[in-house]
């Protein structure tokens, strides 16, 4: 059973903190996924493939991650509304959620825009990664010095012609052909840029292939969005991860907070019209009706996503800026109205719901990750039907947040300190982390070190350094009072002598 210990006079549930935690802490590792394939991230590392594990990695977290956290933070909702009640819940989330997006929209997002800008110009002696990076004027620069237009060459064995044809760079596509690129330079696996066009949906540079001699395969009088599967790749690169150029009037990796202040409002006007329901409700009531209801219902928005499968994408569209996609809104909303709905409730055997919820954990997960999840990828990026794979995926994405549920509960549902303070901590390792993701990637992005080591010690440097200015500047400071509450510093042991 889920155990809640008391805090003065409040609940804290240990595995569900935990969960939670670790949700803010993945997030770590998918924005460090990101500089180890080819997109739109504005470090790229020279061992860049599409043929290792990162993008599943990405797919893998992506897929889960935050429709937990905001099933969590449903459930930790209605928590503080029987608590606190309404006015203490607007004061909770305003203190501990709108202020620091707030700071952090003046802070961490300029200094993320400061720190790619930086790195970009850092790797501008490299001709590949400065077409990944849109980098016009060091292309030109190491053009009109004598660099080859076909080198170097990245992990995927991809040309600079590649790299432009990927992000959608038809000007740098122009520089390097008018320099002498080949317009069919091949990569490991055969593909030209306009294959990489074509997965890209890069329209304008796979006219300027076309116009340099690369043959054109689209139908007499078609265009080229008329041919099946053109862009199929746009979304599953520009998943969660940060545009050069979009800084304005976006949350970026803060999104999350602004869909929570969403969210929180449509709970406390629902709580306000419905009144405060103190007692603890069975499933048998239109309400725990309605909570299991809600898990097919994700089928709904999952289906949008993608735009219908025309640019398929595993996992929630990003949403990022002031106006929220409001099928992504929706999706998220519905495991936070589950969430909401589940503080409280027991099954007819007298169980948590929580609890209930995650039984069978070490049977789930591993099905789920190993038969699931792969299944789901081929049925989502191989053009399977867009139905059967948001099925697979609604399934995949349900299917490991009750088995997390069962896990973490079975483990960590007594207190333990180092893992409450990791709890603590993510928060604030979350929301200042990608600057110094961005860094370190720039950093050993040339070091010739095999990608798996490259990998781990990128994020365990990420949050080593992150812990120690945790615990130096943050958790007993006004800092840490806005982001966890007040912690006080644990009287210094003195030694006593008996004389």
């Amino acid at each position: 059973m889920t155990t809640a210990s008391p805090s003065g006079s409040q609940l804290r549930y240990h595995d569900l903190d935990a969960l939670r935690g670790v949700a803010m802490l993945l997030g770590v590792v998918l924005h460090a996924s990101l500089s180890f394939f080819p997109g739109f991230w504005p470090v790229k590392d020279d061992t860049a493939t599409f043929d290792g594990p990162y993008d599943e990695i990405l797919h893998a977290i992506h897929g889960f991650r935050m429709p937990l956290f905001f099933l969590l933070s449903g459930f930790f909702t209605t928590m503080l509304w029987r608590q606190r009640g309404l006015s203490g819940l607007v004061a909770q989330r305003a203190k501990r959620v709108a202020l620091p997006l707030a700071l952090a929209m003046v802070t961490i997002v300029p200094l993320v825009g400061w720190v790619s800008d930086d790195v970009i110009t850092d790797r501008a002696d490299n001709l590949l990664i400065s077409s990944y990076v849109h980098n016009t004027s060091a292309v030109e620069s190491l053009l009109a010095n004598g660099a080859n237009p076909n080198e170097p060459r990245g992990g995927s064995g991809e040309a600079p012609l590649h790299a432009a044809a990927l992000v959608g760079n038809a000007q740098i596509a122009e520089l390097l052909i008018e320099a002498g690129a080949n317009p069919e330079a091949l990569d490991d696996k055969g593909d030209s840029p306009l294959g990489w066009a074509f997965f890209a949906g890069s329209a304008a540079v796979a006219d300027t292939l076309v116009a340099a001699g690369h043959p054109d395969f689209r139908p007499a009088g078609g265009d080229w969005d008329d041919i099946e599967g053109w862009g199929f790749g746009a979304r599953e690169l520009d998943q969660d991860v940060i545009r050069l150029d979009s800084w304005v009037a976006s949350f970026h990796h803060l999104w999350f907070l602004w869909f929570v202040l969403w969210l929180a409002a449509g709970f406390v006007t629902v709580a306000a019209l419905a009144g405060r329901s103190e007692g603890e409700s069975t499933t048998a009531s239109w309400s725990g009706r309605l909570m299991w209801l809600l898990i097919p219902l994700t089928l709904l928005p999952q289906y949008l996503m993608g735009e219908r499968g025309a640019a398929p994408v595993f996992g929630p569209d990003t949403s990022t800026g002031l106006m929220p996609l409001w099928h992504v809104l929706a999706y998220y909303a519905l495991f936070f109205a589950f969430g909401a709905l589940a503080y409280g409730r027991h099954n007819r055997a007298g169980t948590p719901v929580i609890e209930a919820a995650g039984r069978g954990s070490m049977f789930i997960l591993p099905v789920t990750f190993l038969v699931v999840f792969p299944v789901a990828l081929v049925l989502t990026f191989e053009s399977h039907g867009w139905l059967t794979a948001s099925v697979t995926q609604v399934i995949y994405t349900w299917a490991m947040i009750f088995g997390l549920l069962g896990a973490f509960r079975a483990v960590l549902a007594t207190p333990r300190r180092g893992v409450r303070y990791l709890s603590d901590s993510s928060y604030w390792i979350y929301l200042v982390h990608v600057p110094l993701v961005i860094w370190i990637q720039a950093q050993i992005s040339g070091w010739n070190l095999p990608s798996g080591v490259k990998f781990v010690g990128l994020n365990v440097s990420v949050v080593a350094i992150l812990l120690l200015a945790y615990q130096l500047c943050v958790r007993y400071t006004p800092i840490g009072t806005m982001l966890n509450g007040k912690r006080v510093r644990p009287p210094r042991r003195t030694s006593t002598s008996v004389s």
